[in-house]
């Protein structure tokens, strides 16, 4: 294939109908396109104008008009059954022929295009730029005055994949998280609660100074006894 053959153009119409969402926004979106050359003058009011019509609505037109439709074909015969059945039939048929519609007018402005290969570099830099992927449906392939109707996008941009922490990652997290609180302050706040001692107003003085002062040589024989236990422990391992 040459270098110099035409970008061809890949126009997905739902993410179309997504990203252009009205007139302002196309006008937004395409407008640096049209400053940077890709997309010429006479394509860029196309587009404002094309991506704001009523083309938009013309499924649920088709769905709508369901209602008058079996008005009008309903007999008194019919059973409640029946005019449901019809009307769900009715409404169906109109959206399909709705959506129809709005996919020939699709294609009528995609072979409307000056300058299709422009306007394929255009959606392609708004579409990276925006983080919005073309999703799979109907897709308009034009190269050239050739064109196509397909069922899915034939060249889909592969989305980002984020990989999820492993089990590994969660472990030297939770271990980072606690490895802050170590057993040695464990041991000092206990000991720190322990030497609280317990006041009783009416007792004798030095009978609550010798208590206080033996509560203290019992508690600290067990702190001691307790970081000498700890010691030995690291010690060991």
């Amino acid at each position: 294939m040459s270098s110099d053959a035409p970008k061809p153009l890949s126009y997905n119409i739902a993410w179309a109908q997504r990203t252009f969402s009205d007139r302002p926004t196309t006008e937004a979106l395409l407008a640096p396109e049209r400053d940077a050359g890709n997309v010429s003058f006479n394509d860029y009011q196309a587009a404002a104008r094309f991506f704001a019509g009523s083309h938009r609505l013309y499924r649920f037109i088709g769905g709508f008009l369901a209602i008058p439709v079996t008005f009008v074909f309903r007999r008194p015969s019919w059973s409640p059954l029946r005019t449901c059945s019809f009307f769900a039939a009715s409404t169906l048929c109109g959206s399909f022929t709705g959506h129809t519609m709005a996919i020939s007018a699709h294609v009528t402005f995609v072979r409307s295009l000056e300058d299709p290969s422009g306007f394929a570099q255009a959606l392609e830099n708004i579409r990276k730029d925006s983080g919005v992927y073309a999703p799979s449906g109907p897709t308009i392939v034009r190269s050239g005055s050739q064109w196509s109707v397909n069922a899915a996008d034939p060249s889909p941009i592969e989305r980002p994949s984020i990989n999820p922490p492993s089990k590994w990652d969660q472990i030297r997290a939770v271990n980072a998280r606690t490895s802050t609180n170590s057993s040695w302050d464990a041991l000092r706040q206990r000991h720190e609660r322990t030497r609280v001692p317990s006041v009783n107003s009416d007792s004798d003085p030095d009978a609550f100074e010798r208590s206080r002062t033996e509560d203290r040589v019992a508690e600290q024989a067990k702190f001691n006894e307790m970081l000498e236990r700890e010691r030995n422990i690291k010690h060991d391992s």
